[in-house]
């Protein structure tokens, strides 16, 4: 009943939008055209099909966060980016390990050298390849574009459930700076800014810092230590050489980033489905300990370090622009922690794990797009090349003795993988009316994946047996050479219809493909050399991009079923505490979309997202035998619904001088595994701030704040006998900002 009740709701709105807003139009044409309304919504311009163009008039599901709203809602991260953007979601179940959700499609725990996440991050079209250890804070920005559902054809590396681009600001010739302090609770400190202007004629420059400190969110009782604090630190260099009336167009970037923290707090409750009461759930409540805070014996940390660079060139012919985009990055993460978060006793052993993850990467794309605006046919082709290289370290020492013997020793992992991937790529559109636009494209992708993993015990605390996940007695290893290749071709085809001025309806489907990898701290020499395979991916959807009454309202919607093959998914293995990675067979996902911006008066803009999904697989049985069959996927919310508004206002010479800013999400319930049996359930955010920047000033003061329920909810959640450990999303957090422009 849900599935009709999903397909009737996107086929009857889209089809009353073909012949709703010309009508309309005509009404609102006697009075004012868009461009004359002062109520009229924004047109936001993206670069999601490789070419500049307006948000409506591109043929995918796409949200589009400008400076603007970066800056006002405080979106300084992935988790603050996730809160408001439809069908999107974000956990992080370990410091080194976010965990992107698009449409029910996430890496949940992927995280080998060898693995890649299903959803891509990009910065100016140069892709993210391990989000754990990169760098992901936002500054300086000019937009983010979240492009929901595969990527099959035209980004620079294939992505399976969706991307989120990144787009820097750019260096100007009108010299600009900004500056931007502020400060709140948890003893937060914030700071950053930009300059930019001329150096040459030909030469303009950009310099961009952002700082982000504050307290632990959460404090170890036991150390008497923050936990979820931060120390953050970034900078961007940017140098634009743009000779007048050249064809030719450089853009060299560079930036750097560090950051230190004590890592995320790991909490016990007790497992609702496990008979008793957990011991470290017992331990807590008997010693009233508090939901954030935490009982971890030793010091744990979470730091990341790392940079990049890239050149984008640009030419321009009378008939098509040549780009080269050229990038590398490097950056270093590491981690340690108390795997239960509390020590033996009440634990049933002191554990402590560490981990560190060192990528490379150097890529080269190629693109050649035309550029005849008046002509039928549109067309693109490119290729594109990437180089990783991951070193992982990972290790784990029991502290104190223990009887469980999987529990006991100290094992050493160090995995030196190489993935390398070259693709082909091509698509062409063709107006066969005016109104009538057909696009067909297709890429070719080969990914090549080998490394070396050794494994050794290093001390197996005298019962014979190594620490699990680790299969080995004391001083025993082993070395394992692995390897695989994979291509794959991926088509795409997408029919528009614009009917009229005011809408633009679209039908597409595609296919997308990430390849497949190895597991992670496989148990034995033999586990080691067993991969698993790549997924794949054909999704079918349809379509509006609408800007009805006089462009006061822009009115998007999206419907879409999309087919798994061979979905990659993990699971905990409690008996060897080892995670293994399976293919579920087949996974099928439906899901509608819909997003509103509402210019109400000239004062006062209104806002609204929703997404309902329905998630499942079809056919999985893991690797273990369990049969998940018909389960829900992990890690994906039913539906998301997010209402918010602006409002300007005030008197005399500070007329609108005044803002008020509110939105609130709501999340619904999503389960933690493929067993469906431990959930978040639904929660809610709201968030609002307030600003004053009277008429003409170079200044604002903004006092904001996030989470004002404060209400406490798991960004991850995991089983350990009888406990349900659980990390936590931030509190409540409040504060004020002031801005100078000069």
């Amino acid at each position: 009943m849900r599935k009709l009740t999903l397909a009737c709701l996107a086929t009857t709105a889209l089809t009353a939008l073909a012949a709703a807003p010309h009508a309309a139009s005509a009404q609102d044409a006697a009075t004012t055209t868009a461009e004359q309304s002062s109520t009229a919504v924004a047109d936001v311009i993206v670069t999601a099909d490789r070419r500049a163009r307006r948000l409506q008039e591109v043929p995918s599901a796409i949200t589009a966060v400008t400076s603007e709203q970066l800056e006002r809602q405080r979106i300084v991260d992935l988790n603050s980016l996730a809160a408001t953007v439809p069908s999107f979601s974000m956990t992080e179940g370990s410091s080194l390990g976010k965990e992107l959700n698009i449409r029910g499609i996430t890496s949940v725990r992927i995280i080998d050298a060898s693995a890649e996440p299903s959803v891509g991050m990009f910065v100016d079209e140069v892709y993210i390849s391990r989000m754990g250890s990169a760098f992901t804070d936002f500054f300086d920005l000019e937009r983010i574009e979240v492009i929901r559902g595969p990527q099959g054809v035209l980004l620079g590396k294939n992505v399976v459930g969706g991307a989120i681009s990144v787009i820097t600001a750019k260096p100007k010739f009108d010299p600009q700076a900004q500056m931007t302090v502020g400060m709140g609770n948890y003893n937060a400190f914030n700071a950053n800014g930009y300059m930019t202007g001329p150096l040459t004629s030909s030469l303009a420059g950009r310099f961009a810092f952002q700082v982000r400190n504050h307290d632990g969110y959460a404090k170890n009782v036991v150390l008497g230590t923050d936990m979820e604090d931060l120390k953050s630190h970034q900078a961007r260099a940017e140098l634009l050489y743009q000779p007048e009336n050249s064809p030719l167009r450089a853009l060299l970037t560079m930036d750097y980033g560090s950051s230190d923290s004590a890592g995320p707090a790991r909490i016990m409750t007790d497992d609702p489905l496990t008979p008793g009461i957990g011991a470290l759930t017992a331990y807590r409540t008997q010693n009233g300990i508090g939901p954030r805070e935490a009982i971890s014996p030793q010091r744990e940390y979470a730091d990341r370090k790392g940079g990049g660079a890239s050149l984008r060139i640009d030419y321009d012919f009378d008939w098509a622009r040549l780009s080269s985009i050229t990038g590398y990055r490097k950056s270093e993460g590491f981690m340690g922690l108390n795997q239960l978060g509390a020590g033996s006793p009440p634990g049933l052993v002191d554990t402590y794990y560490y981990a560190e993850d060192r990528p490379e990467t150097i890529s080269q794309e190629l693109r050649l797009v035309s550029q005849k605006n008046d002509s039928a046919f549109n067309w693109i082709i490119g290729a594109f090349y990437q180089h990783d290289n991951v070193e992982r370290f990972d290790g784990n020492t029991a502290t104190t003795n223990t009887d469980i013997a999987a529990l006991s020793g100290h094992y050493l992992y160090q995995n030196n993988a190489k993935i390398d991937t070259m693709a082909v790529f091509g698509q062409v559109g063709y107006k066969i009316t005016d109104q009538l636009k057909a696009t067909v494209g297709a890429r070719y992708t080969r990914d090549k994946k080998s490394g070396v993993r050794n494994a050794a015990c290093l001390d197996d605390g005298g019962d014979g047996l190594c620490v699990a996940a680790l299969i080995l007695a004391g001083g025993e290893s082993w070395s394992v050479d692995y390897g695989k290749e994979w291509s794959a071709f991926t088509p795409q085809g997408i029919i528009e219809y614009t009917p009229n001025d005011d809408v633009m309806l679209y039908a597409s489907v595609g296919k997308g493909f990430k390849g497949g990898g190895w597991d992670h701290i496989p148990s034995t020499e033999a586990a080691a050399r067993i991969g698993y395979d790549p997924e794949e991916v054909i999704n079918y959807e349809i379509g509006a991009k609408t800007g009805l009454f006089d462009k006061r309202m822009r009115l998007n919607l999206s419907a879409f079923q999309m087919d798994y093959t061979d979905l990659q998914s993990q699971q905990l293995v409690l008996e060897c505490l080892c995670t293994v990675t399976s293919n579920a067979g087949t996974a099928k996902i439906r899901g509608v979309e819909a997003e509103m911006m509402l210019a109400v008066t000239d004062r006062l803009m209104v806002t609204a997202s929703g997404s309902l999904l329905d998630a499942k697989y079809t056919d999985f049985v893991s690797a273990s035998g369990v049969d998940f069959s018909g389960h829900k996927i992990q890690r994906s919310p039913e539906n998301k619904f997010d209402v918010g508004f602006t409002y300007e206002f005030g008197e005399g010479a500070w007329d609108r001088a005044i803002s008020l800013k509110a939105n609130y999400t709501r999340t619904g319930e999503a389960f933690w595994g493929p067993e469906n049996t431990l959930k978040q359930e639904p929660f809610g955010l709201l968030d609002a701030s307030l600003r004053i920047q009277p008429p003409n000033a170079d200044w604002n003061v903004t006092i904001w704040g996030k989470n004002l329920t404060d209400e406490l909810y798991a960004v991850a959640s995991q089983t350990f006998f009888g406990d349900m450990m659980n990390y936590y999303g931030a509190p409540k957090t409040f504060g004020i900002d002031l801005s100078y422009s000069f």
